[in-house]
């Protein structure tokens, strides 16, 4: 309610023919209890999360843009949309992005810091515990009574030229484009996010495969330069395996799968940010990349399947006859 003006505005000002219509939770009158015998449905979930530092950023929608025309852009989740258009009446599937403005002096800076570790540049204004140990060692072992009592010609290094070296010259390209990457997305806003898949269906009619099928959509947003975000099959995946024996462990893992279950449900019909894994830092270029509006260029392919409705309002004819009763 505090931002809605701000939101309707934004969507305006881009898209002037949308419409927006407020409508109750969908999820307000659903109940799960997986203990419940009686339970007419079964769902899967899970939460997804970074491969690697939360500073260097997964590929976005500019490296999705063909090189060659003006005007074709590639749409990097379109294996997403061709697995929804799939869903039948009987299920649902629910993507779910929390995110969280955060300052920039509450992230920039580890990422600044990533950048100089990758360069091999000293942070000034880091005093690590191992050279105040060592200090004491390290002037011992650099003693020499000939400088003592004839003292040194040689001239001691500048500190601020020392400062200055960095491996920058000797790293590979490879290297140098991921310390850009990170430079770049430092760059943006960055906001705490958090994602979630939901998937509901009748016992009876429950299909596994169109999730793994749906689960795999975010792979072409990882390569080996950049950052990869991947569902987390350990904590809040809702399957189990046995260690030893799956008969001797069935109680457990009874137990297990049905805890899981239940923490997944709240978490995504409560929107509850403290359950399941932390949330990771991506920027705004990364977030439009996992959610945006459907892109309506010329040139765009877009998945068959998906319908898309057209439609305008205005003022009805004025002759238009009107039935009395």
């Amino acid at each position: 309610e505090k931002v809605k003006h701000a939101f309707e505005s934004a969507i305006y000002s881009h898209y002037p023919q949308a419409e927006i219509t407020e409508i109750s939770d969908y999820l307000e009158n659903l109940h799960y209890d997986p203990n419940d015998p009686n339970c007419p449905f079964d769902i899967f979930g899970t939460e997804w999360k970074l491969t690697q530092d939360q500073v260097i950023p997964i590929k976005t929608y500019k490296d999705f843009e063909h090189p060659a025309a003006e005007e074709k852009i590639i749409d990097p989740l379109q294996n997403f949309f061709e697995g929804m258009a799939k869903m039948e009446p009987h299920e649902f599937f629910g993507v779910q992005i929390i995110i969280q403005p955060l300052a920039d002096e509450e992230w920039k800076p580890a990422g600044e810091k990533k950048v100089k570790e990758l360069i091999g540049a000293e942070d000034d204004h880091e005093i690590k515990i191992k050279d105040v140990i060592l200090k004491p060692v390290e002037k011992f072992s650099k003693f020499s009574y000939k400088e003592a009592l004839f003292g040194s010609h040689v001239r001691a290094p500048d500190p601020q030229l020392q400062k200055q070296r960095t491996n920058w010259l000797n790293m590979t390209e490879g290297e140098k484009e991921r310390v850009t990457l990170i430079e770049k997305k430092i760059g943006k806003p960055g906001y705490k996010t958090k994602v979630r898949f939901l998937y509901m269906a009748p016992k009876d009619k429950f299909d596994r495969g169109k999730v793994y099928g749906i689960t795999g959509s975010y792979r072409p947003l990882g390569s080996v330069m950049t950052n990869k975000i991947k569902p987390d099959v350990s904590k809040t995946w809702t399957s189990v395996d046995y260690i030893f024996s799956k008969t001797l462990e069935k109680p457990y893992l009874d137990w297990l799968l049905a805890y899981k279950k239940k923490w997944i449900f709240k978490g995504y019909k409560e929107r509850e940010i403290h359950i399941g894994l932390p949330m990771f830092i991506l920027n705004t270029e990364e977030i439009a990349t996992l959610y945006h509006f459907p892109i309506t260029t010329k040139t765009t392919t877009v998945p068959t399947s998906i319908e898309r409705t057209e439609s305008k309002k205005s003022q009805p004819p004025v002759d238009l006859p009107v039935i009395e009763q």
